[in-house]
Order: structure tokens, then sequence, then C-alpha cells
């Protein structure tokens, strides 16, 4: 199944790259914030004519309160050029308090805008053929629920979209932040999970939004605080520009889960599956590049190697290699010529700080010298203690 996302010459698809920026003064919040953007400042007047697309800061905090603060602080360094920042309460690895990871692109080759409609903020990279958008800065909050959070962030989305000349069939890559993942909570008299709430609010708004026969890579991981909040990429381009869902030989899709892997929801009827595809391939024949959705120690549908941190990220990493190998994209697109076979970034979720040196040392033996991101993060099964994303272009 193959969806054009365009509305003739091939598009011009763009080549990004990422960065992991880390202070290397020790001190508090304030003082490691000021060395690791000076550090990316740096680096951008380094590498001009590249700019940034995408912002993430993973901050650790204390408490909601703590949490605020600093994101305001981080905004506020950002607010006068418009870039879009996702401030995320996952904890970088120790001893850092803060690291920002970065996307820039060449903006010699492309043309590159910012912009904002209400509290999300955009990049658009673009030429003649080919449009690329990069939202972040939804602000759910936690409100009455994770439910209702989840919707206003989406909601603020939407808006987004029609400002823009946008909308959600153009979505290829989606990151959702859910605080507390997995806490089962009472709304109207109905205990359910975080995760699940959030899951029914996105299938709500892909059944109005969303009409392609895709849904998009996606991450689906818990934050410490700040109810739900979504980054998205989009894509549009001529019809030289195809993506095509890419399914895992080793996992079943998502969206086909059975109920025995799935935790108490609102609805009435059923538990809802996650909505995304396990990889999304973007290729205009002249080039390709590939979104890897967050991918964790899952055969089938279940959860392996329960409780054991280096054997889950073994098992996920070899899940990642049958994803994208050759022999699975040519699966699912036999035409393809030009492979995507190089990482841009590599991001690592890991549940117990103790256990990142262990995953750390893993990842390095497999992924070498790409730019890596490891983050304390609970995953969204209690089972799960890994879970890793990334990107390939051609």
């Amino acid at each position: 199944m193959e969806t054009a996302i365009g509305e003739s010459a091939a598009a011009c698809m763009v080549k990004p790259m990422y960065r992991i920026f880390k202070p290397e003064l020790p001190g508090n919040f304030a003082i490691q914030w000021l060395d690791c953007f000076n550090r990316f400042q740096s680096f951008l007047a380094d590498h001009y004519p590249y700019k940034p697309f995408i912002i993430r800061v993973f901050i650790t905090a204390q408490n909601k309160e703590d949490f605020h603060q600093y994101s305001a602080r981080i905004k506020e360094t950002f607010v006068a050029n418009d870039l879009p920042v996702s401030v995320v309460s996952q904890s970088p690895e120790k001893p850092y308090l803060v690291v920002i990871e970065a996307g820039v692109a060449d903006s010699f080759h492309s043309n590159m805008e910012y912009g904002h409609v209400g509290p999300v903020k955009y990049c658009r990279i673009f030429n003649k053929d080919y449009s690329e958008i990069w939202l972040a800065g939804t602000e759910g909050r936690m409100g009455n629920s994770i439910y209702q959070s989840a919707v206003n962030s989406f909601s603020q989305l939407l808006d987004t979209f029609g400002q823009i000349g946008s909308n959600g069939n153009h979505i290829v890559r989606q990151w959702n932040y859910v605080e507390q993942i997995f806490s089962i909570r009472e709304v109207d008299g109905k205990k359910s999970q975080h995760y699940q709430q959030f899951n029914e609010a996105r299938a709500k708004f892909y059944s109005k939004h969303r009409t392609v026969p895709a849904y998009p890579a996606a991450t689906g991981i818990g934050v410490d605080f700040n109810g739900v909040s979504i980054e998205c990429c989009l894509i549009k381009g001529n019809e030289t520009l195809r993506t095509i869902p890419i399914s895992n030989p080793n996992q079943l899709d998502s969206y086909q889960y059975g109920l025995s892997v799935l935790r108490e929801g609102l609805a009435d009827h059923k538990k809802q599956t996650p909505q995304f595809e396990r990889a999304l391939l973007i290729t205009t024949g002249k080039a390709s590049r590939l979104m890897i959705s967050g991918t964790a120690a899952i055969i089938g549908q279940e959860t392996v190697a329960a409780g054991n941190v280096e054997e889950q990220t073994l098992i996920t990493i070899r899940n990642i290699e049958a994803l994208t190998s050759k022999s699975n994209l040519n699966r699912h697109c036999p035409w393809i010529t030009v492979f995507p076979d190089k990482y841009t970034y590599v991001r690592v979720y890991v549940k117990n700080d103790a256990d990142i040196i262990k995953v750390k040392s893993i990842c390095r033996d497999h992924f070498y010298d790409v730019p890596m991101n490891f983050v304390v993060a609970d995953i969204c099964r209690e089972d799960l203690l890994v879970e890793i994303e990334g990107e390939k272009i051609s």
C-alpha cells in the first residue's frame, strides 16, 4: 500500500543532519543550560548555511514547578526567531541535567521559514516541488484527564494545519509525549490507563482528519510532566513523492494487537489499539528516507526477555535490522532502487537510569558514531525496559 502525498521533475528531498549538545560545565540547571546553548550556537556559527528545523531539549526536573520554570527559560531563549522547540521532561543520562538534540538542514539548497500559530511553532523547508514542515510546542497540559490533554494538543495541531495550508494526511512522523504513560486514573467513575486514553484521542483525531490508507511513523513515550505534548513532521510534494508504510517481519502491526496486550481505556465497548506504522518509507525515486518508529523487544505482539535489559536491547536492535533491511523494504516497495542506508540519528529511551551504561555499550557497538541521545523514560508497557527510534537516509 503506497500513498502519493502530492499535488512533476522529482521532488527534492531534504537531507537532515542531527547533533546532540551536552554541557561540559558542572553545576546547576542554569549553568548547564547556558553552556549547552552556547555550544549549540557555536555549532550553527561554524556550519552556515545549516539552520535548525527542530530542537528538542531534554531536562531533569524534580517537580512540575521546576519543569515549568525551566521550560519557560528555555523557550524565552528561542522566542525571537520562532524556532520549533520541544521541552521534554525526560532526564538525560548522568551527569547532565539538560541536553539539546537539534535537527538542521542546508538553507542554501532549500528555503527555510519560521512561524507560529498560537503556542505551536513551525519550520517550513521547501523548494518548487517539495515542502517539509516541522511542528512543536503543543500545550495539552494535564486538565481533567490525559484524554482531554491529548484532545487539546490535537486541536492545536489542527488549528496550525489550517493556517499553514496542510492537513492530517501529510503527517509522516509523530512524537507523542504522555505524562506518566502507564498510570491508571479514574475518569467519570471509570479507571483507565493514560496510554489508552491517549490512543483513544489519537484514533478519534485520525478518524476525522486522516483519510490516506496508512498511519504515520510514531513514538508514544512517557514523560514526567506536562500532560500530552506532540511534535510532528509533515511532507508534501509532487507526484514523484511516495510514502510507503513498512511492517516489521518480526512483529504484528500495532493496530492489529489483540485485547490481551491492551490496558483499560475510557471506551465502553473496546480497547483502542495504538495507530502507527513500524516505519514509513519516503521516496522520490532518486532519494529515500526511512522514519523508524519507537521499537522495542516485542515479537509478534508479546514482550520478550522481561527483566533483562541487555537482551531486550539486542532484540530491539535485531527488530530494527529486520525492519530496515533491503529485503524488507523491497518486499513493500519492489521498484525501489535507492535505499536509505545511513542513520542520521538514534534516540534511546531507557526505563531505569542505572541501565543506561549497559544499553549505551550495546548501542555503540551496533550504531558506532551515529549521533545518539540516551534519556530516561517509561516505555508504553511496564515490562519494556528500552525503546529505540531513528531515521535513515540514502
